[in-house]
């Protein structure tokens, strides 16, 4: 049982607490992270310190450490001082499976689709209003509706839809984008602004807006030429 959530960790949903049975766990309450994301990840970095200071037979080179905060939201790196670290290379602890390596991942980008219409009243509103939650809809729609996490795997892009807010005057659709392929993962960027183009032909008085903000990268493409650094 998780805390005071009632929720539980069930071994047919959750299979892999199985290859665990008999160690300590850290988990929450089950309604967030907090609590034990960050800090069971502190813990096994620690514990691998330790284990090496303890076993002085393991060879090994210079080691260096470092936290940054903010993991979700992404920003911490941004004011990580690589030089002052001063590695030649570097893992972060953020696995899941034990002995598990991961030396790839998505391309990855956000979309905010800002949708505005006109409210009038319903009783005198025929090609007078504008619904900008039915632009938004609409928008949606001409999106691929099998390219979504739900319905792919593997190596599959998608777009997802994480949140849509709004009324009759203003709606807000939020997306995320993620391609291993560089170039699929632009082509999907460029069908979004040309969905937008065409539906901006019917309303140009009150066009959708579309804001495309990388976040990151397949790291795939730096690590190739440095593959020593997996085979180690």
């Amino acid at each position: 049982k998780l805390g005071e959530s009632h929720r539980i960790l069930d071994p047919d949903v959750v299979p892999e607490i199985n290859k665990v049975v008999g160690h300590t766990l850290m988990v929450t309450d089950g309604t967030s992270l907090l609590g034990a994301d960050d800090k069971a990840g502190v813990v096994e970095i620690m514990e691998g310190i330790k284990y090496l200071i303890d076993h002085p037979d393991i060879k090994h080179g210079t080691i260096r450490v470092g936290f940054t905060p903010d993991e979700e939201i992404g920003r911490g790196p941004h004011q990580f001082d690589v030089s002052r670290f001063n590695a030649d290379f570097a893992y972060t602890m953020d696995g899941s499976q034990l002995g598990e390596l991961q030396f790839e991942s998505f391309n990855a980008a956000e979309v905010t689709v800002t949708c505005h219409g006109v409210n009038v009243h319903p009783g005198s509103a025929k090609n007078a209003m504008v619904n900008a939650i039915s632009l938004g809809q609409q928008f949606n729609s001409l999106l691929p509706s099998h390219e979504v996490p739900e319905r792919t795997e593997g190596y599959e892009g998608f777009y997802h839809l994480m949140n849509f807010t709004g009324n009759v005057e203003k709606a807000t659709l939020q997306y995320i984008i993620r391609d291993h392929d560089k170039e699929q993962f632009e082509l999907r960027k460029k069908r979004m602004m040309e969905i937008r183009d065409d539906i901006n032909v019917h309303y140009n008085h009150f066009p959708i807006k579309v804001d495309v903000h990388d976040q990151y990268f397949n790291m795939a493409e730096k690590i190739e030429p440095l593959k020593h650094i997996i085979d180690i």
